[in-house]
């Protein structure tokens, strides 16, 4: 569960990237028009509440509140030196995260 409340909140800082023109032209050569950098950034912040759900719904409220706001550290600074050094790289970063906290949330008698 751990994996998917970071995937997600890494998702969402991904989509609010994308709805600003820098990390936009960074990440996909062009900036997007303005519908779609609305879209970004409303996907980005349900991104991020849904992070918080998750882990609210892991955690009790003290302790989901306090690992989510470590879950959103983690997740901006790996997007802040992912940006930096290797920005093609952020798209695939957000697949993975969001297959493996997936995969590691089914049961196991599902998967077997």
């Amino acid at each position: 569960m751990n994996v998917l409340i970071l995937g997600v909140a890494f998702a969402g800082y991904g989509a609010l990237c994308l709805s600003m023109e820098r990390h936009a032209r960074q990440l996909l050569g062009a900036v997007p028009g303005q519908v779609w950098q609305l879209i970004a950034a409303v996907s980005g912040w349900g991104f991020l509440v849904l992070s918080l759900v998750l882990s609210l719904m892991h955690y009790s409220i003290s302790v989901g509140l306090t690992a989510w706001f470590g879950f959103l550290a983690m997740a901006a600074t790996s997007m802040g030196l992912l940006l930096t050094y290797a920005p093609s790289a952020v798209r695939y970063v957000v697949l993975v995260l969001l297959f493996l906290g997936g995969a590691m949330t089914l049961p196991f008698n599902v998967i077997a």
